[in-house]
This record gives C-alpha cells, sequence and structure tokens, in this order.
C-alpha cells in the first residue's frame, strides 16, 4: 500500500528556551510517519552511518511471539522530525538487509525498553547484531541498584510504569 503523502501525528517536540512556550502549537508540531516497503524511504543518514554524523534513534520491533521463533513484522525507527514504521512483511529480507549497518553501528543510539526479544528476532532470522543501545529498562534498574533498590528480575518494570514514575519522566 502506498500513499501520497505521510500520514502525520502531533508530536511535542523539545522546547529549550527555559520559560512556558505562549504558542502550544509551535510545541506540538506535526511530524510525519512514514510506512517504508523500500530502503530508498529511509533517511539516507541512516542507512549510510558516518562518525561524521553521529544518531540517535527511538527503536521498537513487532510481531507475533517475537523471539528466536516468531516473525517479525514492524521495525519503528523515531527521529527528531519523522517516525519511520519499517514494513518488515513487505520489505523482506532485502530491506532488512538495507539496515543492518544501521542497527549495527556504533554511530547511530539505539534507545529502546526492553531489547532482550527484539534483539534475538533480528539476529536469528536477519544475522542483525544490534550494537550500541541504550535499553531504558537496564538503564532503570542500574540506576534503582545504585539507590538501593531492587526490583526482581522476575518483575522488569514496563515502558508505561518508567513513564508514569515521576522520578525519570
Amino acid at each position: 500500500m502506498v500513499f501520497a503523502t505521510p500520514y502525520q501525528t502531533y508530536i511535542p517536540l523539545p522546547f529549550d528556551s527555559g520559560e512556558e512556550h505562549k504558542d502550544h502549537e509551535a510545541v506540538l508540531s506535526m511530524v510525519p510517519i512514514h510506512i517504508v516497503t523500500h530502503a530508498s524511504q529511509l533517511p539516507k543518514e541512516f542507512l549510510f552511518p558516518s562518525s561524521k554524523n553521529h544518531l540517535i534513534v527511538g527503536f521498537d520491533c513487532e510481531g507475533v511471539q517475537l523471539c528466536h521463533y516468531g516473525t517479525l513484522c514492524i521495525m519503528q525507527l523515531a527521529f527528531l522530525d519523522a517516525i519511520y514504521l519499517v514494513d518488515v512483511i513487505q520489505g523482506g529480507e532485502k530491506l532488512m538487509k538495507a539496515c543492518k549497518p544501521a542497527l549495527e553501528s556504533s554511530f547511530i543510539t539505539k534507545v529502546i525498553h526492553d531489547c532482550k526479544r527484539d534483539s534475538e528476532a533480528l539476529y536469528f532470522h536477519f544475522g542483525i547484531k544490534l550494537h550500541n543501545v541504550m535499553d531504558t529498562q537496564i538503564a532503570y534498574s542500574l540506576i534503582e541498584k545504585q539507590r538501593g533498590r531492587r526490583r526482581s528480575s522476575d518483575n522488569p518494570i514496563s515502558f508505561i510504569a518508567l513513564l508514569a514514575d515521576p522520578n525519570y519522566c
């Protein structure tokens, strides 16, 4: 399915003047959402990582029983100015092969919550070894441990609970 223009949604963008912004609409800018079925639809700086252009990308995967034996369906990439929903089913091996250098790059930081199953699926289905990952679930556990508070590894914090915690968000 191809769309003439990308979907768009309101995403709060950072405002760093230190004071409250008078124009709420200016802070809530429209951010395009692109559905990707071919590598040419992704940003060049993502496809061709460079030491001259370090990126930070929000990252997550969705699928059916996502792990070693499941099916990876969608890979979500969030940049400052756009969101890309990579259709792994439609784009297949060719699209994922094009994404491999970025996902394995040390010049692109991938920020994700609970990376284990995503990483497993990428490795076993496409031979992709994620590199330079910032897992917010692990970061939370490490910070809590430093503060003398431990959460059972059988009950890790969910992304929603992390966002609801005023100490972190």
